[in-house]
């Protein structure tokens, strides 16, 4: 079995994300919803609560606790429409009150480290980004496989987790996560770099 992770050196270039297309008409929304137009946020949560939600889960681990994240999420994105920078992209705006909502949330709980996930079985889904070449012989179960990837994953800094699950899973561009943590591109480099070492160490046996 083959285990390879994407390891970009090009340019990212962020019209290649979906959220990077329509943005005067996401921003239309927010200028809506800030005079009063409920209905008009109702479709920002529409589409991004699954995205937000899952997000939450692989950094909080409990289903019911990233519910309760994601929640808080838009009730602070609609306690705050007033602060929308106006040349800001909503998903950015959106993901980085999400991101910052997932380290209160982690910090209260007194953790020094992000705790083990349950993918609620859509890794299943996902590991076909991450695995290749998988062994026609089924040596080893896509159960087993994605205990050893929530596991590899579990014991990453959380620095490197994050970005990990922003580039590989959510499919942001490196500029993209650099702008939601508030961080330079050569920093989200870095640690993307450094979290596929780490996960290719700790599986390397699959390869």
């Amino acid at each position: 079995m083959s285990l390879s992770f994407a390891e970009e050196s090009g340019t990212d270039s962020s019209s290649s994300h979906p959220e990077s297309r329509g943005l005067p008409a996401e921003r239309a929304l927010v200028v809506a919803a800030r005079a009063g137009d409920e209905q008009a946020f109702g479709v920002i949560v529409t589409r991004y609560h699954a995205r937000i939600l899952n997000l939450a889960l692989r950094m909080v681990g409990s289903f019911d606790d990233a519910h309760d994240v994601a929640q808080e999420t838009f009730i602070r994105a609609h306690a705050g429409l007033s602060r929308f920078r106006d040349g800001a992209a909503v998903f950015t705006w959106i993901y980085r009150i999400a991101v910052n909502n997932c380290i209160n949330f982690l910090r209260k709980r007194n953790l020094r480290s992000f705790i083990c996930l349950d993918f609620c079985g859509e890794l299943a889904d996902d590991s076909e980004a991450l695995i290749s070449g998988a062994d026609p012989g089924g040596e080893l179960e896509a159960a087993e496989i994605r205990d050893r990837v929530d596991r590899a994953l579990a014991r990453l800094p959380a620095r490197q987790r994050l970005v990990f699950v922003l580039r590989q899973f959510d499919g942001l561009t490196h500029p993209q996560i650099a702008e939601v943590l508030g961080c330079s591109d050569g920093a989200v480099r870095a640690s993307y770099f450094h979290a596929v070492r780490k996960l290719q160490g700790a599986l390397c046996d699959l390869r």
